[in-house]
């Protein structure tokens, strides 16, 4: 009985700890945040830009995890006189590599009545590089 459990412990052990070692791949942790507001200036060639929208980006947090997941919670602000239907195509992130790409999480579309802020979840994917700015075609970087 004594050996059976001096054989099963390590395994054991060594189970939890590898659950543990998942479970931190997929923490999130929040980037560095003092990049907020700096313009860069990257070759945009094929003119990839947010679609056209009453949109703008009042603030936004980017965090990553260890596997290279890239996440932003964004503050969007409806800045038309009416409501308006917020899309995936109205948001894109730049990335440290001069990418722009659309979120992949925002899968139904929301409304917005006029002036109204939302906070969003937005996931990007994994990907080597991170995210430097969140932008709509209202605040162009």
């Amino acid at each position: 009985m004594k050996i059976q459990l001096l054989v099963l412990l390590p395994l054991l052990v060594s189970a939890f700890v590898s659950g543990l070692v998942k479970a931190n791949d997929e923490v999130l942790s929040v980037d560095q945040v003092a990049l907020q507001g700096m313009q860069f200036s990257f070759e945009n060639d094929a003119k990839i830009t947010p679609k056209k929208s009453d949109f703008t980006v009042v603030n936004s947090v980017f965090m990553s995890s260890e596997q290279g997941r890239r996440v932003a919670v964004v503050t969007i602000r409806n800045d038309a006189s009416g409501s308006r239907i917020l899309q995936a195509e109205h948001i894109m992130a730049l990335f440290a590599d001069g990418r722009r790409v659309a979120p992949i999480s925002l899968a139904e579309n929301i409304k917005l009545e006029d002036g109204e802020q939302r906070s969003l979840t937005l996931s990007f994917g994994e990907d080597n590089f991170p995210i430097l700015s969140i932008f709509t075609s209202n605040n162009l970087n």
